[in-house]
């Protein structure tokens, strides 16, 4: 069956368009913009099934994980405290499960011809990311010194350079496929070509967890490789061993003995290490705390897109960094993120979703007598599991690129098992027409269009407000109109209602302020800026009480804050605590400016008393 051109210019926009596009009007460039192409190249797409009057009467294993992993994430809406947030992960599942069901409808209804195309439009988003991070290089101030420099500021079209590199590794994974894909060596020199730069790429940019998947997926290629065809016999895995090891030895010597910035590379190649690393010990922490999370509500979760309203718990050290205090926004590790949010149940639903596909595809790999197909199935098999690597200490989860090749790596992959699916893995069901099923894809997709023009609009004006465009006359204004029921906070997690809080104190309008820093704390209570701010209002009206008690809950946050116990010492001497402000007094830092003269003023109040 030949493929029709509506058919690739559907592929295409979901391949290349919706990977490279983005918006500079708002804060983060890529994330809101891909959903809102994302969502409108779904919706497009519906038309390609429209007149397929076929029906549907079985599920497979994975189709019904899916369900169920965006069942508990839709339902999980019931209690999550910011809804806005939660409506949007739930709407970007929703577009992750659509993508991968129109992905398998379209293998099987072409038999497969539409690989080629794929294989191509990869091939074009990786030669695209090329051309930009080449002039992202090049064009760097810091060019020819660069490569000590870490290449931080080269990100292509993603928001950071480790996204990039995750990334790069999906598009490799592809690559790879397409030169088992193609019998005509030609092809195969082009994609080899493409395949040693993003090797290049990934290698030179220092971001270990791609090192990680990388180690991992080519170990478990190899040894699967010897399987499949047995082409390491003893001479030829000798040769192979000695250049790896020249190699190898090559590069760390390198490293090793010649004094300059390259020995960053050291620690990043050391993978053993990680735990040891600051990254390392700061994820594990995050973790913990995030497992003690989810013990806390088990059954439930504390919502989609919800981790950051309830982290951190008390006591937990808040980093700081060059003045300003750092939110973590994710735990970095999409598994441990997936169970706190929508609870257990969901979390082992997220993970059958990954098992339903990986050990059919291992049960047919060791079985199959056919090589080619073994090959592919291997290839994608190994490319599964780096994103599982990567999953476990980055946030692919969250990124609108990410997500569209990992379920192009499970429709493919199910297109590779359908006959092995079909025969020992479906669920019988009473037949569904599709009309109903594109009706039912026609309302979600066009609400995600309606959360992407609220956010895009909130998102807008935060930007504005950001870069110190907005007059501070106008800037209430501005943020009320960017508050509604889908944007509720900003890209780093502050409420809507805190920065208005932070306009009305400016323009000194305590009652208002307090309103709004009331309200922020109600979406945000865990948030130790937002406690300090509300304590600081309330000790502006004269609520001392109220003051004391959220100055005390910011201080069980970061005890360190010099500013926090200022706050709580002065707010009890004028209460005539004199004994409990002595306490907090003595818990400044010994180079506090006013340290000394509070507590000789303190010693004498007491001494009169």
């Amino acid at each position: 069956m030949e493929t029709k051109i509506s058919t690739k210019l559907f592929v295409f926009a979901l391949l290349v368009i919706t990977p490279v596009f983005h918006l500079t009007t708002v804060p983060d460039i890529a994330l809101l913009p891909r959903f809102i192409c994302w969502s409108l190249t779904l919706l497009l797409g519906i038309f390609l099934f429209v007149k397929n009057k076929s029906q549907t009467n079985y599920l497979i294993i994975p189709d019904i994980a899916f369900l169920l992993y965006y069942f508990f994430t839709a339902i999980s809406l019931l209690w999550a405290l910011n809804t806005a947030n939660a409506v949007f992960e739930i709407q970007k599942v929703f577009a992750a499960l659509v993508t991968y069901l129109f992905l398998r409808v379209l293998l099987l209804r072409t038999e497969g011809k539409i690989i080629p195309f794929i294989l191509r439009c990869n091939l074009i988003l990786t030669i695209l990311i090329f051309a930009v991070v080449f002039w992202q290089i090049i064009t760097h101030e810091h060019f020819g010194r660069l490569i000590f420099k870490g290449f931080k500021r080269v990100e292509g079209f993603s928001a950071q350079r480790n996204l990039l590199c995750s990334f790069l590794y999906l598009t490799f994974v592809f690559n790879v496929l397409a030169v088992f894909y193609h019998k005509n060596k030609k092809w195969r020199l082009v994609y080899l070509i493409p395949i040693s730069i993003q090797i290049l790429i990934i290698l030179l940019f220092q971001v270990r967890t791609v090192y990680m998947a990388l180690f991992v997926s080519g170990a478990c290629f190899l040894i699967g490789f010897q399987y499949i065809t047995k082409f390491f016999n003893l001479k030829r895995a000798i040769v192979f061993l000695a250049i790896l090891f020249v190699l190898t030895g090559g590069v760390v010597a390198r490293l090793m003995l010649v004094d300059d910035d390259f020995k960053v590379y050291l620690e990043k190649i050391n993978i053993t290490e990680y735990s040891q690393s600051k990254t390392g010990k700061e994820r594990i922490e995050m973790w913990k705390r995030t497992a003690q999370m989810t013990r806390e509500r088990a059954l439930t979760g504390v919502g989609a897109g919800n981790w950051a309203t309830f982290y951190p718990n008390e006591d937990i050290k808040i980093r700081v960094e060059y003045g300003k205090f750092t939110f973590f926004q994710r735990p970095h590790n999409d598994f441990v993120w997936v169970f706190s949010e929508i609870g257990i149940l969901g979390g082992f639903v997220y993970l059958a979703l990954f098992l339903s596909i990986l050990i059919p595809a291992f049960l047919f790999v060791r079985k199959n007598k056919n090589p080619d197909d073994s090959l592919k199935i291997l290839v994608l098999f190994v490319g599964l599991l780096g994103y599982i690597v990567i999953a476990n200490f980055s946030f692919p989860r969250e990124r609108i690129e990410h997500q569209i090749w990992l379920v192009l790596i499970l429709a493919m992959m199910t297109y590779y098992l359908r006959d092995y699916f079909q025969n020992k893995y479906t669920l019988a069901l009473s037949k569904i027409n599709n009309s109903v099923l594109l009706g039912f894809l026609l309302a979600g997709l066009s609400f995600n269009l309606v959360i992407g023009y609220y956010r895009y609009q909130g998102e807008k004006v935060m930007k504005l407000v950001y870069t110190n465009r907005v007059s501070l006359q106008d800037k209430g204004q501005f943020l009320e109109q960017a508050q509604s029921y889908f944007y509720q906070s900003d890209h780093v997690g502050f409420p809507l209602d805190w920065h208005e809080g932070m306009t009305a104190n400016t323009m000194s309008q305590p009652k208002e302020a307090l309103q709004h820093f009331v309200a922020a704390y109600e979406l945000h209570p865990n948030n130790f800026r937002i406690l300090n701010d509300l304590a600081a209002a309330y000790n502006v009206v004269g609520n001392y009480d109220e003051a004391i008690r959220h100055f005390e809950a910011a201080h069980k946050f970061y005890p360190e804050g010099a500013a926090t116990i200022y706050n709580l010492t002065i707010l009890h001497y004028r209460l005539k605590s004199y004994s409990t402000a002595m306490d907090w007094a003595e818990k400044l830092p010994e180079d506090y400016p006013r340290k000394d003269e509070l507590i000789r003023e303190l010693t004498e109040k007491q001494t009169q008393f």
